[in-house]
């Protein structure tokens, strides 16, 4: 194997280790075609050059693995590619881990097919679709705000009482269940209301 090779820039904490190819391939649990393959792609930086080697730093590391779990979420190439375009290039790797900790864990409920749950019921096809659009419009929506509070105010005050990117991590998927929760009684209330709007409108 490679001797790892010091960096002279620092990123995060300070200064970084440089692996070489196949001590990353070790690493990240990737073959050294699949991470070329990316790198073709553009969904990572190519390696940084000293001579003729190249060495791929945490910054790699962690584009690597964040690529890796948006494909065990489902994601295709090009959604990948459009996910990490939005990156900016000068995000540190606890910036690049940010973005992990917010991707829900995978667990099989994802497997639940609304419309053709819906039509098993008996519900016709057209009206399945148009609620399986509602569901996934206002599921972004709710994705995206929520996204965005937590960039915005739980991760600085998590940094701020000297934790890192696994407590937030932890921490979103334990907020999972309180969120479904809290969905489901906004959901009944707005339903419960809706009700009561269409009975006093037809008295």
């Amino acid at each position: 194997m490679t001797p790892t090779t010091p960096v002279a820039r620092e990123q995060d904490a300070g200064p970084q280790v440089l692996l070489s190819l196949e001590e990353l391939t070790e690493r990240v649990g990737m073959s050294v075609r699949n991470i070329r393959f990316y790198t073709s792609k553009c969904l990572i930086p190519p390696p940084l050059r000293q001579g003729r080697s190249g060495f791929y730093s945490a910054d790699h590391v962690a584009r690597l693995e964040l690529v890796r779990e948006l494909q065990e979420h489902g994601f295709t190439l090009s959604a990948i590619k459009g996910y990490v375009d939005r990156i900016p290039d000068d995000a540190t790797p606890s910036d690049i881990a940010l973005h992990l900790s917010l991707l829900a864990p995978v667990t099989g409920e994802r497997d639940v097919d609304v419309h053709d749950g819906l039509v098993g019921l008996g519900v016709p096809t057209s009206a399945a679709q148009a609620v399986a659009e509602v569901y996934a419009r206002h599921g972004q929506q709710v994705a995206d705000e929520l996204s965005e509070i937590v960039r915005t105010h739980v991760w600085p005050a998590v940094r701020d009482a000297g934790g890192d990117v696994e407590n937030l991590r932890e921490l979103v998927h334990r907020l999972k269940p309180l969120t479904i929760a809290g969905l489901v009684t906004a959901y009944e209330q707005a339903m419960d209301e809706s009700a009561q709007s269409h009975q006093n409108r037809d008295r």
